[in-house]
C-alpha cells in the first residue's frame, strides 16, 4: 500500500483511539466489514455474514493505545496482508491442527486481546451490527470484559468524507450516468429486466476495470475486483409501486415506464451513489406530467435547504409538506434522502427525526418520489455538502427518458 493511502488509514484508526481514550473504553472490537475497510483498507469476501461469526471471524482489534491487529481466516490471510497498511495480521484455521495454528476466530481473538491488556474492563463493540449469537458467544468468553456499543465511533467519521473518498465518489457518479444512457438504450418491448440490469453491469465493470488501469498507482482497489456483486433495481409496468424490487424476468410491454435504480450497485472502490431516473415507452399523460412537476418543486424545495448548518430532517419536511399539500403524500413511501459512501445507507439521515446539522463533507441523497402500479416518479441524486451549499454529483437532466419509439 502506497504511503499516502496508509497514512490516511492510520489517521482514521488514531482518531478511534482519540475517542476512546474520551470515552474511557480500553479498546474496540471491529467487525463490521465497511469499519473494518475504512481502517484497514481490507476488502473483500468480509462482506459476506459468515465473516462476523466465529468460524471465519475477520476483525480489528483496536486498544486504547498502541498498535491494532487484525485478524483473519487463513483463507484471507494473503489478501489481507497484502492489502492493508497494519504490520500485525494474524490468521486462525476452522480445522483441527496439532501444530501452532490457532483454531477458531475467538480463541485467537482471546489471544490477540489479552496481549492488549482488553481482556479486563470496558471495551467497544458493534452489537446493533452483529447477531445475537456472536454477541452472547462473545460475552460468554470474556467473561472480565463489559462490552458496549460502539459502532457510532466510527459512523460519525464516515459522515464527513476524505478528499480521497470525495473524489472517488465523482469519479463513480460520472460512471452511473454512463451506466444509465447504456441502460436506457438497451429498453424495448420484448427485452427483460434483467437484461437491461446486464448490460449496465457489463457498463459498470467495464468502466471500473478501464479506471484501475489507467490509474496504476491508484491505491484504492489494485487487487479487488472491479465492482462487487449487486442486484440492480430495475422496476417496469404493474412492478413500479413494489419500490425496493430487483431487476426481474418481467418482459419489458409497449407503454412501459421503466424506473433504473444504481444505489445498489456498487461503483468505483465499492463505493455507492445514490442515483435513479425514469424512461417510458410512451408519451406521458397530462395528469402524470402534472404529478412530475410536483415531485420536482419538491424536489427544488429540499435542495432549498440542503446546506451547511441545517438539521438533516429539514429537507425531507419540506419536500413532504408540498406532495401532502398536493394528496400524493401516501404515495412517497420513504425518507427524502440518506447518506451514501461504502454503505447504500448511511448518517445522516435526510429524514424526519435527525436534527444531525449538515457539514461540508457530507454526501447524502435526494429523492422525493411518488409510486403507482404502472406508473412511478423516481429522481434520485447524490449531493456533496459544500461549504456554502451542495454540489450535484449526479449531474444529469432529470426529465422522463422518453423513448424515440415511443407511441405518440
Amino acid at each position: 500500500m502506497r504511503e499516502e493511502a496508509a497514512a490516511l488509514y492510520r489517521k482514521r484508526t488514531a482518531q478511534v483511539q482519540e475517542t476512546l481514550v474520551a470515552q474511557k473504553l480500553d479498546g474496540m472490537v471491529v467487525i463490521k466489514p465497511e469499519h473494518v475497510r475504512y481502517l484497514t483498507g481490507f476488502w473483500g469476501y468480509s462482506t459476506r455474514t459468515e465473516y462476523a461469526m466465529p468460524r471465519r471471524l475477520i476483525a480489528l482489534i483496536v486498544p486504547q493505545r498502541g498498535n491494532v491487529t487484525l485478524i483473519v481466516p487463513k483463507i484471507e490471510f494473503n489478501f489481507a496482508h497484502r492489502r492493508t497498511w497494519i504490520s500485525d495480521v494474524r490468521y486462525h484455521i476452522e480445522w483441527r491442527s496439532s501444530g501452532t495454528e490457532v483454531f477458531g476466530g475467538v480463541a485467537l481473538l482471546d489471544q490477540v486481546m489479552t496481549e492488549k491488556a482488553m481482556h479486563r474492563g470496558r471495551v467497544g463493540l458493534e452489537a446493533g451490527f452483529l447477531s445475537s449469537r456472536i454477541v452472547t458467544i462473545l460475552k460468554e468468553h470474556f467473561a472480565g470484559v463489559q462490552f458496549e456499543e460502539a459502532a457510532s465511533i466510527i459512523e460519525r467519521l464516515r459522515m464527513i468524507k476524505s478528499p480521497e473518498e470525495i473524489a472517488m465518489m465523482r469519479v463513480g457518479a460520472k460512471m452511473a450516468i454512463a451506466e444509465l444512457d447504456v441502460e436506457v438504450a438497451a429498453i424495448r418491448s420484448g427485452v427483460r429486466e434483467y437484461e437491461i440490469a446486464m448490460a449496465g453491469r457489463e457498463e459498470a465493470t467495464r468502466l471500473a476495470a478501464e479506471y484501475s488501469i489507467a490509474h496504476e498507482d491508484y491505491d484504492v482497489m489494485p487487487l479487488d475486483h472491479p465492482i462487487n456483486e449487486a442486484v440492480q433495481i430495475i422496476t417496469s409496468g404493474e412492478r413500479l409501486d413494489m419500490v425496493h424490487a430487483l431487476a426481474s424476468t418481467r418482459v419489458i410491454d409497449d407503454g412501459d415506464i421503466v424506473l433504473l435504480d444504481f444505489c445498489r450497485v456498487p461503483q468505483l472502490g465499492n463505493y455507492r451513489i445514490g442515483f435513479s431516473r425514469n424512461a417510458a415507452l410512451r408519451q406521458l399523460t397530462a395528469p402524470e406530467r402534472e404529478m412530475f412537476a410536483i415531485v420536482m418543486r419538491s424536489y427544488d424545495a429540499a435542495l432549498e435547504v440542503l446546506k451547511p448548518g441545517a438539521p438533516a430532517e429539514q429537507p425531507d419536511l419540506v419536500a413532504r409538506e408540498i406532495l401532502d399539500r398536493q394528496g400524493l403524500g401516501d404515495t412517497f413511501v420513504h425518507r427524502t434522502g440518506r447518506g451514501v459512501g461504502l454503505e447504500g445507507v448511511e448518517r445522516p439521515e435526510i429524514g424526519a427525526g435527525d436534527k444531525t446539522p449538515l457539514q461540508p463533507g457530507m454526501v447524502v441523497t435526494i429523492e422525493p418520489s411518488v409510486y403507482f402500479k404502472n406508473f412511478a416518479i423516481h429522481v434520485e441524486d447524490t449531493y456533496l455538502i459544500t461549504e456554502y451549499g451542495h454540489e450535484c454529483l449526479t449531474a444529469c437532466p432529470r426529465e422522463f427518458r422518453i423513448l424515440d419509439d415511443a407511441k405518440a
